[in-house]
Formats: structure tokens, sequence, C-alpha cells
């Protein structure tokens, strides 16, 4: 006669089997609480660097995912008010981590070098010029990037730089 009863199995395969689900479920759990409370999203950060009589405020995109809307913005400041011209350098390898839209305003003239984009506005009247990027994150990214932004002297060379750096969720 043939049984219709689960064959019998062993005590200890059946304890492993159940601490593999239940560690599946905490794990589960983990991740649908990391996403009800805002953890999985996007997230800014703002740095700020000071020196030689500016100010600079990037804030930027610390943590995002593939194909999320993100804004960048640069805000300088100089005491006494700006020059006529300001020159912005960043790392292009960062910026290649966005599909950028638009640049708010524009920039004047525009150079690259190894590693690096420079843009030149005329600025406005006061203390402070802001730059705004619209942009989102390139679908296909997988990994983050470290970079920088810095003010550009009339020498050429940096007056102060902040540095950013952007993680990517999968």
């Amino acid at each position: 006669m043939i049984s219709t009863l689960p064959v019998q199995r062993d005590p200890g395969e059946v304890r492993r089997a159940r601490t593999h689900r239940r560690i599946g479920l905490v794990a589960l759990a983990g991740f649908v609480l990391a996403g009800a409370v805002g953890l999985l999203g996007t997230h800014t950060s703002t740095t700020t660097v000071r020196g030689q009589g500016y100010e600079m405020a990037v804030t930027y995109p610390r943590i995002s995912r593939p194909g999320h809307a993100v804004r960048i913005q640069v805000e300088v400041r100089q005491d006494g008010g700006l020059d006529d011209l300001l020159v912005l350098r960043y790392a292009t390898d960062w910026f290649e981590l966005f599909d950028e839209n638009a640049f708010t305003p524009q920039p004047d003239a525009e150079t690259a070098g190894p590693g690096f984009t420079e843009d030149e506005f005329r600025t406005p009247d006061g203390e402070v010029f802001v730059m705004t990027v619209d942009t989102r994150v390139e679908p296909a990214r997988q990994t983050g990037e470290d970079g920088f932004f810095s003010v550009i002297g009339d020498d050429g060379s940096p007056v102060l730089t902040a540095r950013v750096s952007t993680w990517i969720w999968p």
C-alpha cells in the first residue's frame, strides 16, 4: 500500500528551513520599513565652503536612484559685491551622472579641460550669484561618483573648492 503521509524530515533540516524563512521575512520587513520612512528615495546635501572673501554653498543629490529628477544649486557670495565675471569649475565625471535639462542662467562661455568643465558667467549686481541645474539621474547609472565645484580666480587657480559625492541606489 502507498502512503499519502509526507516523508519524515530530519528535525535539523526543519529548524534550518524555519530559520531561513525567518531571516528572509526580517530582511523583507526591513526593506519595506526603510522604503516607508523614506530612506530609499533621493536625499540632498549642502556643502558650504568659505575663503578669500567668498562663500559657496552647493546643494546636490547625496543619494538618488536612476531616473530620479534632481536639482543642483550653486550659490556664490562675495564680500563687497561680485566681480563682473565669475568662473565656476566642476568635475565632468560627476556631472555625467545626470541628464541636464537646463542651466539657469546659461553660461556666457564654457571651456573643457581634463576631468573638468569651466563655465563663465556675467554676474548680477550685488553679492550673490545662484546657478541652478535641472536634471535627472541617468537611467543606466548604477554607481555613484565624487566631484567638486570651484570658484576660479583671475590667475586660473581655484579660490575655493566644495567637494561633493553622490551615491546611486540600484
